[in-house]
């Protein structure tokens, strides 16, 4: 790959960073702002209906979606690239229509249980109607999410951003009356609202490209699917069991420290893994789609995967360094000075952010080669690392130690990752990508050590010096 090339990749990286960046910060703050009003206008009862009703939609639409939205976007990207314009028409209409059936599918069984949603979620009948109307908000959510992914796929990022934005816009326009006006009996038409609003923008944005009309009956929209599903079904397992070993720690942890110190672990946890996260979830945008059209030449999916980890190292290098030296304003900011006590954690968690960066980089290699079985078996295994780390960590260090334990678990999982990929798909990195990590880990550790030993001054030195650097190296790649 000659030097061209290599400068258009990393202004392809940084350009969808900055874009869906930008984005994932405006649909937050369209967020606090919903959640700041319906907390003054509904108090905690009506945030707490909200969220059990949220919490049990979320949890049938994802076991329901069969994860077609992510797993549809390999395909539907290989064929755009293709320029087969009747293949990559034939996968739209297939996604269309596996989109439609696992969205009545999720409706129908909301529908179904609803008197036992209500009875398990609230403890009595009362909200069996409620249950029954946001069953269609399943159906939307599927059809927004298959949407989405031909729109990923097709490389139209800017229409996926604006999507976002005109559709956080115009849920929150919807919304809001309904809570101001209702109250809690307004809270399942605005969650309603919201959905609609936002499938509503997703296809009429989305819709806009002209695709070739094509004519396919319905075995061969099951014979093409299937395999989309399977790749689905797999992801949709792996996010599961994470979620399960996210709630089987939290237990744990209540069980022997409290309810207060769970409050400091979900808040630390929303500030690193959500908030700095985000770089991942803007990067995640235009990576999938590109790395799975270039997975099959050994050459090129060694250059992507290098690029990708060292464009994320020199994004994530300032960013963690200012969150380090910031996160005392940053906790006064979003909750109180008795959250100051999160400190040890979010700045050992924010570490391991970097080695996340290269573990994250390398497994897509796996969704982008198809291999969901793959896939998921290193996730449980990164999962289960993480769930014992954290256990040991918290045991010897208390919060602290959690923040360690996730460091190490991505370590751990990142060298693993790489050398299955090595080994089975001939995954090859330069000496400079891992030069660049051990330069990364050492530069932020030093920023930590000296805030840590109240050092302040030396450390926004050093965070000044890495932002310069980082930002001198960046440059020189894209210019």
């Amino acid at each position: 790959m000659n030097s061209g090339e290599d400068k258009k990749i990393y202004r392809t990286i940084v350009k969808a960073t900055g874009l869906f960046g930008g984005t994932q910060v405006f649909t937050i703050l369209c967020s606090i702002i919903k959640t700041k009003l319906v907390a003054i206008w509904l108090g905690a009862e009506g945030v707490g209906i909200i969220g059990l009703y949220s919490n049990t939609v979320d949890m049938i639409s994802a076991l329901t979606r069969l994860g077609i939205g992510t797993s549809s976007v390999r395909d539907l990207s290989r064929a755009f690239k293709s320029g087969d314009r009747n293949r990559f028409a034939s996968l739209v209409k297939v996604v269309r229509r596996w989109v439609w059936f696992t969205g009545l599918l999720g409706a129908v069984l909301m529908l179904t249980f609803a008197p036992v949603l209500s009875r398990y979620t609230f403890g009595d009948s009362q909200h069996i109607w409620g249950f029954v109307f946001l069953s269609c908000t399943l159906l939307f959510t599927a059809l927004t999410e298959g949407e989405r992914a031909i729109i990923q796929a097709s490389n139209r990022l800017r229409v996926l951003a604006r999507c976002s934005v005109l559709g956080s816009v115009l849920a929150l326009l919807l919304s809001l009356p309904l809570f101001y006006f209702y109250g809690i009996s307004g809270i399942v038409p605005a969650i309603i609202a919201h959905t609609f609003a936002i499938v509503l923008v997703t296809v009429l944005l989305g819709r806009r490209m002209k695709i070739e009309p094509v004519s396919i009956d319905w075995r061969e929209t099951y014979r093409q699917g299937r395999g989309i599903a399977a790749l689905g079904i797999y992801m949709t397992v792996s996010g599961f069991i994470t979620t399960l070993y996210s709630y089987l720690f939290v237990a744990w942890l209540n069980s022997h420290s409290g309810t207060g110190e769970v409050g400091y672990y979900q808040a630390g946890y929303t500030l690193v893994m959500q908030y700095v996260g985000l770089v991942f979830t803007a990067m995640s945008m235009e990576y999938y789609p590109r790395l799975s059209v270039v997975c099959e030449d050994r050459a090129l999916l060694s250059e992507h995967v290098s690029r990708q980890v060292e464009t994320s190292l020199l994004i994530l290098v300032p960013f963690i360094s200012l969150f380090i030296v910031l996160q005392t304003l940053i906790i006064h900011i979003l909750y109180t000075a008795d959250f100051l006590a999160i400190g040890g954690y979010i700045s050992w968690a924010a570490l391991g952010m970097l080695f996340r960066a290269f573990s994250w980089s390398v497994s897509f290699v796996l969704l982008a080669k198809g291999a969901g079985r793959l896939y998921l078996i290193t996730e449980v295994l990164a999962d289960s690392l993480m769930f014992v780390l954290y256990l040991l960590g918290y045991t010897r260090w208390g919060l602290v130690g959690v923040g360690v334990a996730y460091l190490l678990a991505y370590l751990c999982s990142g060298t693993g990752i790489y050398l299955l990929c090595r080994i089975k798909y001939g995954l090859r990195m330069p000496l400079r990508v891992f030069g660049l990590l051990g330069l990364s880990v050492a530069g932020c550790a030093v920023v930590l050590l000296l805030w840590q030993g109240g050092q302040a001054i030396g450390a926004w030195v050093a965070t000044a010096m890495w932002v310069l650097l980082a930002g001198w190296q960046l440059k020189r790649r894209l210019l």
